[in-house]
């Protein structure tokens, strides 16, 4: 009698193990080059990883889990700077001009953060667009424009939505802007708050996928775009027939994704030289992109821009690093997002996946009988107490005799 309770809890954890397993099927690994420089690496991730991205972790040659950060807006607190004998008025043609330096917060640099974030107030009776012109001095006085890879709009289309903020690199300490209307009349500009920002999502090159625009069928106003794959879409580039006023569009992500109206206007002017084909849309993992536009409103091409996610590591030169995926993540001690600055983190080129092998120290997942057992474990494990219990009652029996 005294060995029935022994053997029948014996039993049941024969049962538990055979209905709960560890399954290593799905543990994957890929290299991650060493750096030929110390300091913050960035790591792309492909639509493979991306798919995984909440459960993957990073470890050193020791096995040891990196903390690591993943590139998103608001990283870093934006800090507000001060302002150096702005010139607020209009330039020699008579368009709105505002030159201004920066006053830099005691201990920083120029470039302490990543970018530099403008909010215009603006005085002027809507609807009215314009485009920005951007310069920054150089070291022997003279300024130098930026580039910017789409036209630049500041624009009041009440009460469709406005834009008053430009957001430009930190590689300066004076900085001249001036606003070329497009339509309307030129707003005055009341004033001007400069932020030193980091905004990795912003600063990550773009990569533009051509798409064949497809009609919806019994749907004149409404278009599909088709990725080959799933990808991490965050905006539209749509250029449409002229001559179209600004005008907002709408956007789904998959079949039965609901309708948004997208805040920027898309327009084609061609006597007034102007033109926008760029829309932002927030980060959305989809293969499939539907377009809405108002009656009237057609779209003659269009691209899908999608970005790759990012993550952010201190590496140390020439030390190996490994990307596991597919299982339970393995937590890193502290908090990389209580660090001050950001400073260099785009300065060195990103770092690239290596191919994916088996990972023999990733964290499996612990799963059910009913999930991904073998079939015939149950039945072992049934057995096995019938077996037990047998046991335990025939010595149930010979102790009462």
């Amino acid at each position: 009698m005294k060995y029935a309770r022994p053997l029948l809890l014996a039993g049941l954890a024969l049962l538990a193990l055979a209905c709960a397993q560890e399954d290593r099927s799905g543990l994957r690994r890929r290299t991650i080059p060493p750096p030929p420089t110390s300091g913050w690496a960035r790591l792309p991730l492909d639509a493979a990883a991306q798919r995984v991205a909440k459960s993957l972790w990073i470890s050193d040659a020791t096995g040891r889990s990196v903390p690591f950060l993943v590139a998103r807006e608001g990283l870093w607190a934006p800090q507000p700077l001060t302002l150096d004998h702005p010139l607020l008025g209009v330039d020699r043609a008579g368009r709105p001009a505002v030159d201004f330096a920066l006053k830099l917060p005691e201990g920083w640099q120029v470039g302490e953060r990543e970018q530099l974030r403008l909010d215009f107030d603006l005085d002027g009776a809507a609807p009215w667009v314009a485009t920005l012109s951007a310069e920054r001095q150089r070291q022997d006085g003279g300024f130098l424009a930026y580039t910017f890879p789409a036209p630049a709009h500041l624009y009041d289309l009440s009460p469709s939505g406005q834009r008053t903020s430009l957001t430009l690199p930190w590689d300066g300490e004076r900085y001249r802007i001036t606003l070329r209307m497009d339509q309307g009349r030129a707003p005055r500009i009341k004033g001007l708050r400069v932020f030193a920002e980091t905004r990795p999502e912003a600063l990550e090159a773009e990569l533009a996928l051509d798409a064949t625009l497809v009609p919806e069928p019994g749907r004149p106003r409404e278009w599909r775009l088709t990725l080959p794959e799933a990808a991490r879409v965050v905006g539209l580039d749509v250029s449409l027939a002229p001559p179209a006023a600004p005008l907002r569009a709408e956007v789904a992500f998959g079949e039965d994704g609901a309708f948004t109206l997208v805040a920027d206007p898309l327009w084609n002017l061609p006597a007034l030289n102007s033109h926008a084909t760029r829309i932002a849309l927030p980060p959305t993992l989809a293969q499939t992109v539907r377009l809405r536009l108002p009656e009237g409103a057609t779209p003659t091409s269009a691209r899908i821009l999608t970005r790759r996610q990012t993550l952010l590591f201190p590496a140390e030169a020439g030390q190996a690093y490994t990307l596991h995926l597919g299982g339970v993540a393995r937590p890193a001690p502290g908090d990389l997002g209580a660090l001050p600055s950001s400073r260099a983190v785009f300065a060195t080129a990103p770092l690239a996946l290596g191919p994916e092998a088996p990972d023999p120290e990733g964290l499996p997942h612990r799963i059910s009988s009913g999930e991904r057992a073998r079939p015939w474990m149950p039945w072992v494990a049934g057995a096995a107490v019938l077996l037990l219990g047998l046991a335990a009652w025939r010595l149930l029996r010979d102790g009462q005799a």
